[in-house]
């Protein structure tokens, strides 16, 4: 693709030399001859410093946030530079253009919020699929299709990687993808461009605020994400911040659904059973029964957000309502073996609600093991501590990803919330917190290992280690190591 074309694409102004570009890319690793790269000022990194590289590689052209850079290379190499202060957008803008504007072509569901976006996307891509729509995820977990996935590098990757991955979506004849999106996402413009046909906003509380700053400063972020959307969005009116968009709906350019106790989709009754829940929902005059292995009632949100929504794309209530029953959801509320449980909790708010269902279903006691994130918003980890302490007879204090920072500090941040010294044990090594916990655990107790989830690996000073929280239980138990149910 001709140069001139992606520039004026992204609203960028250039009289030089046309170009056929072969590639783009940040990345000059990625760098092949006839690439156009962007030199992105970085948060730990600065993409400036790779220019060199890349020239050397065959960038053809260098798009470049840096004006000094832009001056001083523009005279030592025989390439076009070309300056833009506001980068990530007009990359994510250039990068739906050089993937041919897959967005257009494929029906993308957005969902983002604090909590409750990868559940609802695994509901929404299981039942799509069930109905015979091909549909890919981007989310958390992973990216793909039914037939081949790979593991998610961030919940909402670069508009590179994204439109790349539309791309492919389009060519593999998919119809629908389903994608969470976060505040992240959004704010670094990585879905710029992305045209979506429905959204969902599930909820908002404290998380990622070392970013953001403020929550005022999150929610904004998310709102985002409704001004991209063309035709549905779909909005918890059980949440504060849920009532303040809708309030909004009228400048967003598509047609609004509420769900929740208080939703145009209600939420009437959930039951929650052993290995399964059944959770009544009322639209208009009439009420369907939905039983699925998803347990808790804020599962239940999660489950009538995709319900909400499979309804105003079209699908019929009565055809979707007994679609819900066996959905799989990777580290939320997994059972690994019976009554050990693990889950991605890392907000207090998630925390608690995964820790209210356990102490619903339990006969014994409840044990839970869990750290924080270091080098992330430490206002959280009091309230971490608090809930932990609140609703378990047993909490373990170990590390998540400490990443810099030091993880003694951490955990008197999280003990700083607790009041019950007791009660806690600290255990910085998370495989000796974890068999700690299934030591202690007999017959009927419930232990739950959170914060990590579906995650296979502890980010420790500047390395990434392998370690799986599921691999860990499923260890303990293969190595005979004794405990007081065997």
């Amino acid at each position: 693709m001709k140069l001139k074309k992606l520039l004026n694409h992204g609203e960028i102004s250039y009289e030089g030399i046309d170009l056929e570009i072969l590639s783009v890319t940040d990345d000059s690793r990625e760098v092949i001859p006839g690439s156009l790269f962007f030199a992105i000022t970085g948060f730990s990194t600065d993409g400036n410093k790779f220019i060199p590289e890349a020239i050397k590689k065959g960038a053809v052209a260098v798009i470049s946030d840096n004006a000094e850079v832009v001056k001083i290379y523009s005279k030592k190499y025989k390439v076009p530079f070309i300056y833009v202060k506001d980068i990530r957008e007009k990359e994510a803008l250039i990068a739906s253009k050089f993937f041919g504007e897959p967005s257009k072509k494929l029906k993308i569901i957005g969902i983002t919020g604090t909590n409750g976006k990868t559940t609802t996307s695994y509901i929404i891509y299981n039942v799509l699929n069930k109905l015979g729509h091909k549909t890919a995820i981007i989310g958390t977990v992973e990216y793909g299709t039914p037939y081949k996935r790979k593991a998610a590098s961030r919940t909402t990757p670069s508009s590179l990687e994204y439109n790349k991955l539309l791309r492919e979506f389009l060519d593999q004849k998919m119809e629908f993808v389903v994608s969470e999106v976060s505040s992240h996402g959004l704010e670094l413009h990585r879905v710029t461009g992305i045209r979506f046909e429905g959204a969902i906003f599930t909820n908002l509380t404290q998380d990622h605020l070392d970013f953001h700053k403020d929550i005022y400063s999150y929610f904004l972020s998310k709102e985002k994400l409704f001004f991209l959307t063309k035709s549905i969005s779909v909005i918890n009116m059980d949440d504060p911040f849920g009532k303040v968009l809708s309030g909004l709906r009228a400048i967003f350019p598509c047609e609004l659904i509420t769900y929740g106790k208080n939703g145009k989709v209600k939420i009437e009754n959930v039951e929650n059973k052993k290995f399964r829940s059944e959770i009544t929902l009322r639209l208009g005059n009439e009420r369907y029964v939905i039983k699925t292995n998803l347990k808790g009632e804020y599962n239940a949100y999660n489950i009538a957000a995709a319900f909400s929504l499979l309804v105003s794309l079209g699908f019929k209530a009565e055809e979707i309502k007994d679609l819900f029953e066996e959905i799989k959801v990777p580290g939320r509320l997994e059972e690994v073996v019976e009554n050990v449980f693990i889950d991605y909790a890392h907000t207090p708010d998630a925390l608690e609600k995964v820790l209210t269902v356990l102490s619903q279903i339990k006969k014994g006691k409840l044990i839970t093991v869990f750290g924080c994130g270091g080098d992330r918003d430490k206002e959280k980890r009091p309230f971490m501590g608090k809930v932990a302490e609140k609703f378990s007879d047993r909490v373990i204090i170990t590390n998540d990803n400490p990443r810099s920072e030091e993880p003694s500090k951490i955990i008197e941040d999280i003990l700083s919330g607790i009041e019950n010294r007791e009660k806690v044990i600290v255990i910085t090594d998370r495989k000796e917190a974890i068999f700690k916990a299934l030591e202690e655990k007999e017959e009927n107790d419930i232990v739950l290992i959170a914060g990590k989830g579906h995650e296979n690996y502890q980010i420790i000073g500047n390395k990434k280690i392998h370690f799986s929280d599921r691999e860990v239980v499923k260890d303990f138990y293969e190595s005979g190591r004794s405990c007081k149910d065997s």
